[in-house]
C-alpha cells in the first residue's frame, strides 16, 4: 500500500464517521470503472431511498377492501370500504396516506406489488441487510448502493462533492457501505463536522494542525493537509452550500417531513447530492397496530407530498426518483394484541415527476398463502435493477448480480 494512499484514507475516515480498520485494510481494493451513463439517461438524476423500518403491514398500507377475506382476517384492525381511499373496485390506500394519493392522482407514484425474495427472513436485521445489501442467499459486505458508487468512481478517482450520497441519520446505512467511496452520516446539519473531540482546546489544536500545516515538512504533509482540511471544514462547507437553498413550503413538523426538507436542500444546492437515504419508523407494530401505523403512514405521505411541492417550485421534481422500501411484510392475520406479527411480501411505492405511474403486479392472494404469509410475486431486486439502469444509467447486472426483469414504471 502506498504511504499517500494510507494516509488519506485515515483521515477521510474521521470526517465521514467511517470504521477506520474496514477502511485502511480496503485501501488497495479497486473497482473497474463502468461506461459512461447509458443512452437517454440524464446524469444529473437523483435517487432517494426510504427505509420504513421494523417491517410495514402491506394490507393495512395497500388495502384489499372487497376482499371478504381481509376482514375476516382482521376483524379489529381493518378498514371499512368507505374509508379507504380507492384506487380501483379491488384496492385503496390507507386513509392516512392522503398525501400520496394526491400524488398518485397526478400519476406520480408507482405502487409494485407482492414484492419480496425466496426464502424471506423474518429478523429485523437479517432481512434488513438482505434488502440494504440485495444478497438474499449469502452475506455481502457491501450495500448494493455502496456497489453502485463504487463501479461509478474508480479506485483513487474522487466524486466532485463531498456529499455526492449522504445518509440523513446518525449511522450509515448498510446500502451505503462501499469499498472506496466514503459517505457521510447527517444526524443533524446545525452538528455535522469533524469530530476534534468535545473541549475548546481540541478544537484550536485541530484546527492549527489542519491549517497552518507547512507543505514543505514532509513530502507527504501536502496531502496530509488537504485531507485534513477538507474534513475539518466540511460541516461549514455543507452549511454555506444548503443555505443557498431556500425549502419554498412548509414541511410538515415531524423529524421525517424535516429530513426530507433538508434532502431537497442537498440535492438544489451546490452540495449536490445524487444519493439520498432517509428513514422512518418505527413500523413494528405487534400490538395497537392502527395508531401506530396510521400515523407512520400520514408522516410518510404528507412528507413526501411536501418534498415534490418544495422540488417542483425550484423545477426539479423530475430529476428526483424516490424509492421506498421495508424489511418485511406482515402476517395476514391479526393477532390477539389488535397487532399483526412478522411476515413477508409488501408493497412498495416509487415515486416522482418522470415515473409512470399506476399499479403494477397483482395484489398478494388472502387464499393462496405461504403458512399464513403472503407469496412474493416480484423480486425486489428487480426493482433495484430497474432503478440502476433506467434511473442511474449503470449496468445493474455489475451492481446487483443476475439478471432481473426490467419493470415499466421509468
Amino acid at each position: 500500500m502506498k504511504r499517500t494512499t494510507f494516509v488519506s484514507s485515515a483521515l477521510s475516515v474521521a470526517f465521514l464517521g467511517g470504521n477506520a480498520s474496514r477502511a485502511l485494510a480496503q485501501v488497495a481494493a479497486g473497482a473497474p470503472s463502468l461506461p459512461s451513463f447509458a443512452a437517454g439517461v440524464d446524469p444529473d438524476n437523483v435517487l432517494v431511498v426510504i427505509q420504513m423500518g421494523g417491517g410495514n403491514d402491506g394490507l393495512n398500507t395497500i388495502v384489499p377492501w372487497s376482499d371478504d377475506g381481509y376482514h375476516r382476517a382482521r376483524p379489529a384492525i381493518h378498514f371499512a370500504e368507505n374509508q379507504v381511499l380507492k384506487l380501483n373496485d379491488r384496492i385503496g390506500f390507507n386513509p392516512a396516506l392522503k398525501g400520496l394519493n394526491e400524488l398518485y392522482q397526478r400519476g406520480r407514484v408507482a405502487l409494485v406489488q407482492g414484492v419480496g425474495y425466496p426464502s424471506p427472513n423474518r429478523s429485523h436485521f437479517e432481512a434488513t441487510q438482505i434488502w440494504e445489501t440485495a444478497s438474499p442467499d449469502r452475506p455481502q459486505q457491501y450495500g448494493w448502493l455502496g456497489r453502485y458508487l463504487d463501479r461509478r468512481f474508480s479506485a483513487g478517482a474522487k466524486p466532485a462533492s463531498l456529499f455526492e450520497a449522504v445518509s440523513l441519520g446518525d449511522a450509515l446505512p448498510a446500502a451505503l457501505v462501499a469499498s472506496h467511496v466514503e459517505v457521510p452520516a447527517i444526524g443533524a446539519l446545525s452538528a455535522f463536522g469533524y469530530n476534534t473531540g468535545r473541549d475548546l482546546a481540541s478544537k484550536q489544536s485541530a484546527g492549527v494542525l489542519y491549517d497552518g500545516a507547512k507543505p514543505g515538512q514532509s513530502p507527504y504533509l501536502t496531502l496530509v493537509a488537504q485531507t485534513a482540511r477538507d474534513a475539518y471544514h466540511g460541516g461549514d462547507v455543507l452549511r454555506k452550500q444548503t443555505a443557498e437553498f431556500t425549502n419554498k413550503v412548509t414541511y410538515p413538523p415531524n423529524g421525517f417531513a424535516q429530513q426530507l426538507a433538508l434532502a431537497a436542500k442537498l440535492i438544489g444546492s451546490s452540495a449536490g447530492s445524487k444519493i439520498v437515504f432517509a428513514s422512518l419508523g418505527s413500523f413494528d407494530t405487534h400490538a395497537g397496530q392502527r395508531a401506530q401505523q396510521d400515523r407512520l403512514l400520514g408522516y410518510l405521505g404528507d412528507g413526501l407530498l411536501a418534498f415534490y411541492q418544495d422540488l417542483a417550485a425550484h423545477g426539479l421534481d423530475e430529476k428526483v426518483l424516490t424509492l421506498t422500501f421495508s424489511e418485511f411484510g406482515r402476517r395476514v392475520a391479526q393477532n390477539a394484541s389488535n397487532g399483526t406479527d412478522h411476515g413477508t411480501a409488501m408493497p412498495l411505492f416509487v415515486v416522482g415527476g418522470r415515473v409512470k405511474g399506476g399499479i403494477y403486479g397483482e395484489h398478494p392472494s388472502l387464499t393462496d398463502l405461504d403458512h399464513g404469509d403472503l407469496k412474493f410475486s416480484t423480486d425486489f431486486r428487480a426493482v433495484y435493477a430497474t432503478v440502476i439502469e433506467k434511473w442511474l444509467g449503470r449496468d445493474p447486472r455489475d451492481v446487483i448480480g443476475g439478471a432481473y426483469p426490467s419493470l415499466a414504471f421509468v
